[in-house]
């Protein structure tokens, strides 16, 4: 059995979920990352708007922590109602003449209705956020601390996902090997079946003309056939390839890359086999490799 099947070690997946809440004094700070496939690594952000000066940083530590995947990150930051209380101002001088003017304004426009103070607090300037300026260093702590907490939750969940697929990509290795077996060991009758046919085929033709076969000419033919059909090239690249695909599904790492290029690899001795084989057997063995290592790429695609 492959050794990525049994053990602990194998490429985390590009998908998997995380997030992390931390309280800080004003407020909580939420964090969620989420990752999917994808050739690269692409880092999207959502930040609330008292976070936005963070999304440098917030990429930067994303980077740091994945190679490929696209990742898509949440950082929400919400003050708690006394904070929020205590961030409103209002400018009393600026409010009163919001007033009167809304009101003069009202009149000289012949609009009915008295002006509202939900009127007068909607005009720029009466009331100021004190906390829309430089964010506190205790938020941004909180913040950097959930979303580390969210991408080690990120990290951990591709990790299991790598381990499932590793452990399929095992299985479907196992038959690749059986399938080459099977391959190797149908492959030398080849040449001795195809001398027997056509040795029979040639004497029937001569029966009765008193002519005798070439073993020369049938020797040279046999020998054609034989360089024609010939694997075994073919079948140790396969074995070699294999054999490294089952040493990176047994490493920690982004090994995607690696592992996508061996598969095609493998495809590409697929075809090669199933265009020298000429016999039956061997045909319905090549198209069962074929399918495996198709159902592998799939697969392998799912690493980081």
């Amino acid at each position: 059995m492959a050794a990525s099947a049994s053990s602990s070690k194998a490429p985390p997946s590009m998908t998997g979920a995380g997030a992390a809440v931390v309280d800080a004094p004003t407020g909580r700070v939420t964090a969620e990352a989420r990752s999917v496939n994808h050739r690269f690594l692409k880092v999207s952000a959502h930040l609330s708007d008292a976070l936005a000066s963070l999304e440098p940083a917030v990429e930067e530590l994303v980077r740091e922590r994945t190679e490929r995947g696209h990742v898509t990150v949440s950082l929400r930051f919400v003050r708690s109602s006394k904070a929020a209380a205590a961030a409103w101002h209002v400018d009393d001088a600026a409010a009163k003449a919001a007033g009167k003017r809304l009101a003069a304004l009202a009149k000289a426009c012949g609009v009915e209705g008295t002006v509202t103070l939900r009127d007068v607090l909607g005009v720029p300037g009466v009331v100021a956020d004190e906390a829309a300026g430089a964010l506190p260093p205790a938020v941004e702590k909180a913040a950097r601390k959930a979303l580390e907490g969210a991408l080690d939750a990120l990290i951990e969940a591709r990790r299991t996902e790598g381990r499932r697929l590793a452990h399929a990509c095992a299985a479907l290795l196992d038959r690749v090997a059986d399938a080459r077996a099977r391959l190797a060991t149908r492959a030398p009758e080849l040449p001795k079946a195809y001398r027997d046919r056509l040795a029979a085929r040639i004497a029937a033709l001569l029966e009765g003309s008193g002519t005798q076969p070439d073993p020369a000419a049938l020797a040279r033919e046999v020998a054609t056939f034989a360089d024609r059909c010939d694997v075994a090239e073919e079948l140790v690249r396969l074995d070699a390839h294999v054999a490294h695909l089952r040493e990176l599904l047994g490493r920690d790492g982004a090994v995607g890359r690696k592992l996508d290029f061996l598969v095609q690899e493998l495809h590409r001795e697929a075809n090669t086999l199933g265009a020298k084989s000429p016999d039956p057997a061997m045909t319905a063995v090549v198209v069962e490799l074929k399918a495996d290592v198709e159902r592998l790429r799939e697969q392998v695609q799912n690493f980081e």
